[in-house]
């Protein structure tokens, strides 16, 4: 079946944040909105389907993770990246903001020391310092046009004492995925020092063609015993509204300890009902549609950074292997980053998320969503091209 990625579907008036919301953001109402991680695109049939399906029973009751739930989790671990994982591993989380914060809660106390690399998806922030723990950065290197690990950094603030790690990989907002060897580098790291290590794989799924992403847990018997995966189809099938996400940990002293917290502390074990169905329908029949989508969303990046590079060459971009999400630097305008912002919204009528949210090394930049059809990418780059030709 061929999808139509190219549809235009009004989202205006339909609740939705990212056309409904971003106002009181922006203090504009007129924009184009290419900023929260969500996409234009249909939420796949297969998955629409298996809600109605659902929604022929009249009783929306109490409901228990079915086994399809799980097996559909293992299959796609299994399928697509090449792990093999045991059900008693997944622990569902409401979302993976959720279940960082849970987990920062459960394995750290006040004033534990967590580390994070900037720049880096904002609520690695909050979920640390909204609790009282210390945060600690090992800001990223760019090299080569591309974003790099300073390791000799990372080693001198582990060994200074670091209860936890969490990583983002496939990295969010830089767009790097991230090689087996640097990813076996911070695992061991990580055991050395013993730090717990967390990595935050939502956008696993997202590879541009020509990457490949690597499972972190998937990287040694002994890196996976003190490494805690967050995964979920939320990202890859469209389906955020749904809270749905699983977190994967195989070593059982730590799973009961974050067991205890996340459902009988908490009590997030339950979700609802369709975030199931979804997933299930998702990880079990969805394949055929995200390989459609990622020779879509590959060609969205290709077309945006070659306009980037032959019309606006001030603006650049970086070396870009997964996510839709494009990470730009504007700094060769020689505009301070609230000039810069202020211009992007007042004269080009934009909406793109601030790169100052993601911390250090965030300003003079900004994150544009392109999962959105190609028209809405060209009268983005337009509009650029019309307040910046100059």
């Amino acid at each position: 079946m061929k999808y139509d990625f190219d549809e235009i579907i009004p989202r205006h008036n339909s609740g939705c944040l990212k056309y409904d919301g971003y106002e009181s953001i922006y203090g504009a109402s007129d924009l184009l909105p290419m900023w929260v991680a969500d996409m234009d695109f249909r939420t796949p049939d297969v998955v629409l389907n298996a809600i109605r399906n659902r929604l022929e029973h009249p009783i929306l009751g109490y409901f228990e993770h079915s086994d399809g739930f799980y097996e559909s989790i293992i299959g796609w671990m299994a399928k697509r990246h090449h792990w093999e994982i045991q059900k008693e591993w997944i622990v569902f989380s409401p979302g993976i903001v959720t279940g960082l914060s849970a987990l920062v809660a459960a394995f750290t106390s006040e004033n534990d020391r967590v580390l994070v690399q900037t720049p880096v998806y904002h609520p690695f922030f909050y979920a640390v310092q909204n609790q009282n723990r210390t945060l600690v950065e090992n800001p990223l290197m760019v090299e080569n046009g591309a974003y790099e690990i300073d390791f000799p950094d990372l080693e001198q603030k582990l060994k200074a004492g670091v209860k936890m790690m969490i990583i983002s990989n496939p990295h969010n907002p830089v767009g790097r995925c991230w090689t087996p060897e640097e990813l076996t580098k911070i695992g061991d790291l990580c055991l050395k020092y013993k730090t717990l290590l967390v990595s935050d794989e939502i956008h696993a799924d997202l590879m541009m063609r020509g990457s490949q992403h690597a499972v972190t847990a998937n990287l040694s018997p002994e890196i996976a015993a003190n490494t805690i995966t967050c995964m979920s189809p939320s990202k890859t099938f469209n389906l955020a509204g749904l809270s749905t996400s699983e977190i994967i940990i195989p070593d059982l002293t730590l799973r009961k300890q974050f067991v205890q917290l996340m459902n009988k502390k908490w009590h997030l074990a339950a979700g609802n009902i369709f975030g199931d169905v979804a997933l299930e329908a998702a990880y079990t029949l969805g394949e055929e549609w995200l390989e459609q989508l990622l020779d879509y969303l590959t060609n969205n990046v290709h077309y945006c950074k070659d306009f980037l590079k032959t019309k606006l060459p001030k603006i650049a971009t970086y070396h870009h292997e997964a996510t839709y999400l494009l990470w730009v630097d504007f700094s060769g305008y020689g505009l301070s980053h609230d000039e810069l912002s202020q211009k992007l919204i007042r004269e080009a009528k934009l909406a793109f998320n601030d790169g100052a949210i993601f911390g250090a090394g965030g300003k003079q930049h900004f994150r544009i969503n392109l999962a959105c059809p190609k028209t809405t990418i060209t009268e983005a780059m337009n509009r650029l091209y019309s307040i910046f030709k100059s």
